[in-house]
């Protein structure tokens, strides 16, 4: 399917997950990029249309037709942000493998960096209709 906004799939039990979704929410250009929570029927969909998924351990973020994972998910979303934070398009430059390297060390310590609060920022009204469920 294609899908004319990014959509972000990421573990919503995950505290570094929600944190990075608060922070894209607060530093996008523009009100572009869609959430789905991995655990959402939407993103259920999208793993069983795409078994790899289920497989590796990262976000991903649907752009058009495309799925991108680990550091290419990044470097999209990057190009979505105010600056400073869309210079993250620069990671492009370093090879692949050194990327997905520093994207898989974040992603198997992400659950001590930051600890899953009982209590996180809710999306405004305007946000909440970017989350798809």
């Amino acid at each position: 399917m294609d899908y004319p906004n990014p959509i972000l799939l990421y573990d919503g039990s995950c505290g570094f997950c929600q944190q990075s979704v608060q922070f894209i929410l607060q530093n996008e250009r523009d009100e572009t990029i869609c959430f789905a929570p991995l655990q959402s029927k939407f993103a259920s969909q999208i793993i069983k249309e795409h078994p790899f998924l289920q497989s590796i351990d990262s976000i991903v973020v649907i752009k058009g037709k495309e799925l991108l994972v680990e550091s290419d998910a990044v470097i999209v979303l990057s190009s979505y942000l105010k600056s400073p934070y869309h210079l993250g398009t620069m990671l492009k430059m370093l090879p692949k493998f050194s990327r997905d390297g520093l994207y898989r060390f974040v992603a198997k310590h992400r659950h001590r960096l930051i600890r899953s609060n009982q209590s996180c920022l809710l999306p405004s009204p305007q946000q909440r209709k970017r989350f798809v469920g």
